[in-house]
Order: C-alpha cells, then sequence, then structure tokens
C-alpha cells in the first residue's frame, strides 16, 4: 500500500503547502515543459513541476488582468455621451499641458 506524502507544513513564501497530484499529458505537452525547465536561467535548476506551477500563475494572472481591463471598458462604454465628451476634453486638455512642457 502507497503511503500519502506528508508535507512538513511550512509555508512556501507565504503560500499554503504544495498538493500532489497526478496528471496526463500529451508528448508535445510533456516535452515542452521539459524544454521550458532547461532553459531556466539561474544558479539552480528549477523541477518540471515548478514550471508548470508557474505557467498556470501566470495564466491566472493573464486572465485577472483581462477582467479588469474588460470592467474597465464596460464602465467607460456605459458613460452617457456627454459625460464621454468631458472625459475627452480633459484628456486633449491634459495632452496639451503634457506636450507643451514646463513653462
Amino acid at each position: 500500500m502507497k503511503r500519502p506524502r506528508r508535507s512538513s507544513g511550512v509555508k512556501e513564501r507565504g503560500r499554503a503547502p504544495k498538493e500532489r497530484r497526478s496528471f496526463t499529458l500529451s508528448p508535445e505537452s510533456i516535452s515542452l515543459l521539459r524544454d521550458l525547465c532547461a532553459a531556466r536561467q539561474g544558479s539552480r535548476r528549477r523541477s518540471v513541476s515548478s514550471v508548470l506551477d508557474d505557467l498556470l500563475r501566470a495564466l491566472d494572472k493573464q486572465r485577472r488582468r483581462e477582467a479588469v481591463e474588460r470592467a474597465i471598458t464596460s464602465f467607460y462604454d456605459g458613460l452617457p455621451v456627454q459625460t464621454d465628451a468631458e472625459e475627452k476634453e480633459w484628456g486633449e486638455f491634459s495632452l496639451a499641458q503634457f506636450l507643451d512642457g514646463p513653462g
């Protein structure tokens, strides 16, 4: 019988302990992970698991950034036409001040 792997209980850089999982990936995905692992620069080599973890974190960060961008776009798209015109005028004024430079 296989014994479950125990975690030391120590948090890594403020994160919860890692959880062991098993996944089945295509040969192309495995090859990509190995290539990314080999390409890592620095004094210590990174594991394939850490490369995959970094990829997933980057994807999550990108998804959250895109959600914020969609919310901002939705906000500005929902402004009344008059407000939109005022914002445009303020933007043009600010740009003119910036391009004129200090007096």
